[in-house]
C-alpha cells in the first residue's frame, strides 16, 4: 500500500471524526503529506528504512518534535514551542515513520478525564463511554484509524488504561529501556514511554525501533524450546473487586494448552500502594510547584488539588515510601522466580462511562481512574514490563488483562503474550 494512500486515509477520519473524538490536539497535515510523499518514492526506489517506513504514528502531546507546540495538554505551556525532538520520536522517524501529529491527555498528566483545555476524550468504540488516561488521545486515535499505532507515556499505567478500554495492547517496557530525552515528565522514577497498537506485533516493531535495539528472547524464553509456559496469578496484588466478566475472560485465556499456573504471594499491599502514591505526588511537586504556582490560572481545578495534596509529603515520608518500594520490589522479584509471566486485570470492569469514568463491577458503579494504584501502578513501582491485552467479551466491550515479566525480559514477554492471545 501507498504510504500516501494512507495517510490521506487518516487525514480524512481525522477531519471526520476528531471533532467528536477529540484525541488530536495537533495534526501537522501538511508535513505528513510531505513525509508520506517522500517515502513512497524512498520505496520505490529500494532503499526501504525498515518496517515502519511510510507509517503514520501519534504522539503523546509530552514528547518534543522539533518547532511543535508541547503543551502537556495544559495552558502552562502555551506558548512553548520544542527546540530539539525527543530521542525516542527522533528514532522514529530515522527509521521512516511518519508524525502525523500529538494527542490529547490528561492535564499534566495528573488531571481529571475532563480536560479543562481540549475536552473529554470519547471512546471510538461506544460514544457514550471515555477511555480512561493518561494517555487517553493516544489510544482512542489508533482506536479510530487516525494513526497505524501510537506513543504515550506510562507513570501509573498511563498506556495500560486506555488501552484498556479500547481494546488495543498498551506497553509499559521495562524502567529505562526507552530514552526519556525530550519527554515532558511526571514523577520521574516511575515515568516511561510506551506503544499503543492493535497486535503484540505492532507493539514489538515500533519498541524496538524506540529502544534502538532488537528484543530477542534469549535462552529458554523461546517457545520452541519450552513445553509450556508457567504464568503467576497474584489476588494479594490487587485487593480489590474485579467484574465477573474479567475472571471468566482471564479463567478462559488461562485454558491454554501450554499454560501452567501458579499462586504468587504478595505482601504489605497497602503499604506498597500508599508508597506509590506518595512517590508520584512528591516527585510531581518538586517538577511543577514553582510554574502552577506563578501560573495558577493556568493550569485546571483538578491539577490544583492534585499539587496541593502533593506539596504536604515531606521528605521523611518520601523516603520512606523510596524504601517501601525497593524492599517490596526486592521480595517480590524472589517470589517471581520459576514464574514466566504474570497475569494480573489491567482494570475493574470495561471501558468507563464518559460522565462520570465510573464502571460496572457485578452490578456497582466503581471509580475507574482511581482504580490505577492497585491494578497498573505497581509495574512501574517494580520497574517491570507490562502489557495490557485486550480479551473479547461476547456482545460487549471488551475487557483487559495485563501480562508482566521481570525486569529487562521484555523480549520474552511479548513473545508469551504473543502466544496467549493468537487464539
Amino acid at each position: 500500500m501507498s504510504p500516501v494512500n494512507i495517510v490521506e486515509g487518516c487525514l480524512e477520519r481525522i477531519h471526520d471524526l476528531n471533532g467528536q473524538i477529540r484525541a488530536m490536539i495537533y495534526v501537522d497535515e501538511a508535513g505528513a503529506l510531505d513525509a508520506a510523499l517522500r517515502a513512497r518514492d524512498e520505496i520505490r526506489s529500494g532503499h526501504r528504512l525498515g518496517p515502519l517506513h511510510g507509517v503514520p504514528i501519534a504522539i503523546k502531546d509530552v514528547l518534543d518534535v522539533e518547532n511543535w507546540p508541547t503543551t502537556a495538554g495544559s495552558r502552562l505551556f502555551g506558548d512553548r514551542i520544542a527546540q530539539n525532538t525527543a530521542a525516542c520520536v527522533a528514532a522514529l522517524q530515522a527509521a521512516g515513520a511518519i508524525i502525523i501529529g500529538k494527542t490529547n491527555l490528561h492535564e499534566l498528566c495528573v488531571g481529571g478525564h475532563d480536560n479543562p483545555w481540549f475536552g473529554k476524550v470519547v471512546n471510538p468504540l461506544d460514544e457514550s463511554r471515555g477511555t480512561g488516561g493518561t494517555s487517553s488521545g493516544s489510544a482512542a486515535a489508533v482506536a479510530a484509524g487516525f494513526c497505524a499505532a501510537a506513543i504515550g507515556t506510562d507513570t501509573g499505567g498511563s498506556n495500560r488504561s486506555p488501552a484498556a478500554a479500547t481494546g488495543l495492547f498498551g506497553y509499559k517496557p521495562t524502567n529505562g529501556l526507552i530514552d526519556t530525552n525530550g519527554v515532558m515528565s511526571t514523577a520521574p522514577s516511575l515515568d516511561c514511554v510506551g506503544v499503543l497498537a492493535r497486535s503484540v506485533s505492532d507493539v514489538r516493531l515500533v519498541t524496538e525501533v524506540l529502544a534502538g535495539k532488537r528484543l530477542s528472547p534469549s535462552g529458554n524464553a523461546h517457545m520452541e524450546s519450552r513445553d509450556g509456559i508457567t504464568i503467576g496469578v497474584c489476588p494479594d496484588l490487587l485487593g480489590a473487586p474485579i467484574d465477573s466478566t474479567i475472571e471468566i475472560s482471564l479463567a478462559t485465556m488461562l485454558n491454554h494448552p501450554k499454560v501452567g499456573t501458579i499462586e504468587v504471594a504478595f505482601e504489605d499491599g497497602e503499604a506498597f500502594v500508599a508508597a506509590g502514591m506518595t512517590i508520584l505526588q512528591y516527585e510531581f511537586a518538586k517538577m511543577y510547584r514553582d510554574p502552577i504556582e506563578r501560573n495558577p490560572d493556568l493550569v485546571g481545578d483538578a491539577v490544583r488539588a492534585f499539587l496541593q495534596d502533593s506539596i504536604r509529603i515531606s521528605d521523611d515520608a518520601y523516603g520512606e515510601a523510596a524504601e517501601i518500594r525497593d524492599n517490596v520490589r526486592r521480595h517480590f522479584l524472589e517470589n517471581l522466580a520459576g514464574v514466566d509471566v504474570l497475569a494480573i486485570p489491567t482494570a475493574p470492569g470495561s471501558a468507563p462511562r464518559l460522565s462520570d469514568e465510573l464502571t460496572h463491577v457485578n452490578g456497582e458503579m466503581v471509580p475507574w481512574g482511581l482504580a490505577g494504584g492497585r491494578f497498573r501502578r505497581w509495574a512501574n513501582m517494580l520497574g517491570v514490563p507490562a502489557l495490557a491485552a485486550p480479551l473479547e467479551v461476547p456482545n460487549d466491550l471488551p475487557v483487559s488483562i495485563q501480562l508482566a515479566a521481570p525486569p529487562g525480559q521484555d523480549a520474552a514477554l511479548l513473545q508469551f503474550a504473543d502466544v496467549l492471545t493468537s487464539r
